[in-house]
């Protein structure tokens, strides 16, 4: 018996650290689970000094958050030349995903437009592979952002702050660190201004977290909200009065995706690809299979002939039954992405948000049709070949069905932007309108 359990046990870490080698969004949630659950002995140590240094108003945040007293012990000079001080969890090659990409822009064009140098600041614990240096020359050689300083969590202490600094925050997390000091006076809330990418309390509903991340949006802070939908939502469920001119538009790779509409040749097999990220909750894994079954289910013996794919992160290929499997192509890189996009006829992608997902567009916009879940109303008429139904399998693969019928056999769809103004203005004039706001303090 206990043979049979140690050989199970084995069996078990082989295939887990197997996939964890192979698998690069199962090694990103890992990781944001250890930053949940646990620390070592040098972060904790680390913590304690955060706690050490930190006013006694303060104390009370601690243990709320593992960011709550991160930016409270700072010190500041009142005689130091301003800075923007851009807050982010933490920048390394390999975690650089779309959100990080927009905050490092936003930020690069809120220090110019503000005559600042451009500091960012990591507010997670850093990585075994990173450091300071590593961290600058990434951002210098793959982000394109030259004049640029970096200041890990590990060396908060040693850095200083000047009174009259502006701060960006990033995130949820980020937003807390700046809410608590500002809350003790260590930095003045006026001059932080607050890029929000999505409705963040979704992402661990009904707890702590998402408590506190509900309330960073009552903060005070300028906002900057990427999308219109998003900004609409947090209109209606949170209650904000954020001025449109505060609302930028995400911003799509429009020449690739005029390429690929460019290159789309009629076919006799309808292919689908589903955007399947298992490892993020909101991107609805389970349901899209479950769809993409009732879809197989319904199709008919006079059905078109059709394919079926996922990009996003890998799997094993999955039996859709009546012949039909669903084949994984894992992690596409850009120049690969696009080719594929090329030849796809229907784009099933899900996320359980209001921000706007890109794939959706990046396929609507080049030709093809979308089908993704509706959001609380945040999603309909934002494309005229993107369908938002209800998140439901039936709901789901009747939108599928009807896509793959209107694709099969026709002409290649055309390049197709969305409507100008209908997702948000242009990002330069949103951070003029933050600057305007910030120099008001």
């Amino acid at each position: 018996m206990l043979w049979r359990k140690v050989r199970s046990i084995a069996t078990d870490l082989v295939r887990v650290n197997a996939q964890y080698a192979g698998d690069r969004g199962q090694r990103n949630a890992l990781r944001e689970a250890l930053k949940r659950d646990g620390m070592t002995s040098a972060q904790r140590e680390i913590a304690g000094l955060e706690l050490a240094a930190a006013p006694v108003a303060a104390r009370a945040y601690a243990g709320l958050s593992n960011t709550s007293l991160t930016l409270a012990g700072i010190r500041v000079d009142d005689d130091a030349a301003p800075q923007l001080n851009l807050l982010i969890g933490e920048v390394r090659e390999g975690g650089i995903f779309a959100g990080v990409h927009t905050a490092m822009n936003v930020g690069r064009l809120l220090a110019d437009r503000l005559g600042l140098p451009l500091r960012v600041v990591m507010l997670d614990f850093t990585s075994v592979d990173n450091d300071r240096e590593t961290a600058e020359r990434f951002i210098r050689d793959g982000l394109g952002i030259a004049d640029v300083s970096v200041v890990t969590r590990e060396s908060l202490r040693e850095a200083s702050f000047g009174r009259t600094d502006i701060w960006l925050a990033t995130h949820s997390k980020t937003a807390h660190a700046a809410q608590v000091a500002a809350n003790i006076g260590v930095i003045d809330r006026d001059r932080v201004a607050y890029l929000i990418q999505d409705y963040e309390p979704g992402f661990s509903a009904w707890s702590t977290e998402s408590v506190i991340a509900a309330s960073t949006y009552h903060a005070g802070f300028v906002p900057i909200v990427n999308s219109t939908p998003l900004w609409r939502f947090l209109t209606e469920q949170e209650g904000l009065d954020i001025d449109r001119s505060l609302v930028f538009a995400p911003s799509f790779e429009l020449e690739r995706l005029a390429a690929t509409a460019e290159a789309r040749e009629r076919t006799s097999t309808v292919k689908v690809l589903f955007y399947a990220r298992r490892s993020k909750q909101r991107n609805l894994y389970e349901l899209g299979i479950s769809a993409l079954r009732a879809t197989v289910f319904t199709l008919g013996a006079n059905a078109p002939r059709v394919s079926f794919f996922s990009a996003g992160e890998p799997h094993d290929e999955i039996d859709l039954g009546g012949g039909h499997t669903l084949t994984s192509l894992g992690r596409l890189g850009w120049q690969e992405y696009f080719a594929f996009l090329a030849t796809t006829q229907v784009l099933l992608s899900l996320q359980q948000s209001p921000h706007p997902s890109h794939p959706p567009f990046d396929a609507a916009i080049s030709g093809a049709f979308a089908v993704t879940n509706e959001f609380h109303g945040t999603r309909a008429g934002l494309h005229p070949r993107i369908a938002a139904v209800d998140a439901d399998p039936v709901s789901l693969a009747a939108a599928v069905r009807a896509a793959i019928a209107a694709s099969a056999g026709a002409a290649p769809g055309k390049y197709s932007p969305v409507a100008e103004g209908l997702l948000g203005g242009e990002l330069a004039d949103v951070v003029d309108a933050a600057v305007r706001r910030l120099l008001r303090a």
